[in-house]
């Protein structure tokens, strides 16, 4: 007998840990919002360093993003936003690097904080060179 995952576990844990969506083309689903530590490991999977830069990853569960309607997954360069909660600042963030499956029904995408380029700036004519 196969044990749905993604029903008997992931949908509690959605239920308590999950944020919303509020901005961008997935606006309105539920993401587990997590940011830990870079780790480094050997060939064997082991961990032989843990470096101070960080790493933020959203886990989304696919069957609401079946049940959501979506028709397109979210790729490298979408954008989310998260409302602030708590003691986690919200913002925009882009994705970076994803889909990976679990294949129990949990798809992880790594994100960073979204920040604009800074304007070009443009010669007025007036400078001396």
């Amino acid at each position: 007998m196969a044990v749905s995952f993604s029903t008997l576990l992931y949908s509690h844990c959605f239920d308590m840990f999950a944020r919303t969506i509020t901005g961008g083309p997935f606006t309105g689903m539920r993401a587990i919002f997590n940011s830990g530590p870079l780790t480094i490991t050997n060939d064997e999977g082991v961990i032989i360093a843990e470096i101070s830069d960080q790493q933020t990853i959203i886990d989304i569960r696919a069957q609401e993003f079946r049940d959501g309607g979506f028709t397109t997954m979210p790729v490298q360069g979408d954008l989310v936003s998260f409302a602030a909660d708590t003691d986690i600042d919200g913002g925009d963030f882009e994705i970076t690097d994803g889909p990976i499956s679990n294949s129990g029904g949990q798809l992880t995408y790594y994100i960073r904080r979204y920040e604009p380029a800074a304007p070009l700036r443009i010669p007025s004519g007036w400078e001396v060179i």
